[in-house]
């Protein structure tokens, strides 16, 4: 099996996530929580995202929730009473996207690690309801998008023909959901015109998210389907010649 790799890459973060039956989180639990990860989260828990990063917990509902970083900021576990979330995060330029095989195994040792604590801690099982995974992409003028005029560069399924007074769209955003099977679940694709707190310049995001529709597959199982799936779909979405731009290489694995 190959894995894309590209030289230069819109990746910024990547997160794995759980969605379990609510068993009554208070604020008690989080500190509690926190004094068993801080060797690996040393930084005190946030109630708001950290600054200068986006809020990316897909479909969650408006209700507390904590951060948790670690000491190079590349690693975030975000926890609300009902959802478990590890992210993966670029923080700088020479970041590298250290890839699935990698983040996987993280994202799971935390996670069974979340529910070994919460079984010492009240003497209950937590139950999985849902699965999923989300690929951020920031796309800006150093990957070739300097305004919505250039999506048809970037992305196979927006044509390049504006007519009249439409030829010069200033924005543009869209919202796409895929079915993609029973067992894997859908695919959902967003794409954000905004602008970024650190420069001052617009870029798109690109996000895709995969999530299941309950947990009969496998866990492990489950998530390695859902990101091949991710990264194929990323890879149908964006054009040929931005693949090139971007330096798309096929590894073995």
């Amino acid at each position: 099996m190959s894995i894309a790799k590209f030289s230069k890459s819109p990746l910024t973060e990547v997160v794995l996530g759980v969605e379990f039956n609510d068993p009554g989180f208070s604020s008690v639990h989080f500190g509690l929580y926190w004094q068993s990860i801080q060797d690996r989260f040393p930084s005190p828990p946030l109630d708001r995202p950290p600054i200068g990063d986006i809020e990316l917990l897909p479909m969650m509902p408006k209700l507390r929730r904590v951060w948790f970083e670690s000491l190079d900021r590349k690693q975030l576990i975000q926890l609300q009473s009902n959802r478990f979330h590890y992210n993966w995060r670029r923080q700088g330029e020479a970041d590298e996207y250290p890839h699935f095989k990698e983040i996987y195994p993280r994202f799971e040792s935390e996670w069974q690690h979340f529910q070994e604590w919460w079984i010492k801690t009240e003497n209950t099982v937590l139950q999985p309801i849902r699965y999923e995974i989300t690929y951020l992409n920031q796309i800006d003028q150093s990957f070739g998008w300097y305004d919505p005029r250039d999506n048809h560069k970037i992305f196979t399924f927006i044509g390049k023909d504006w007519e009249g007074y439409l030829e010069k769209p200033i924005f543009c955003n869209a919202n796409f959901e895929f079915d993609i099977s029973e067992q894997i679940g859908i695919l959902a694709v967003k794409i954000n015109q905004t602008i970024r707190v650190d420069d001052n310049n617009y870029v798109i995001l690109l996000e895709l998210t995969t999530r299941s529709i309950d947990t009969k597959l496998n866990f492990d199982d489950w998530f390695n389907s859902a990101h091949e799936y991710t990264v194929d779909a990323f890879l149908h979405l964006i054009t040929e010649e931005v693949k090139q731009k971007w330096g798309l290489k096929w590894l073995a694995q």
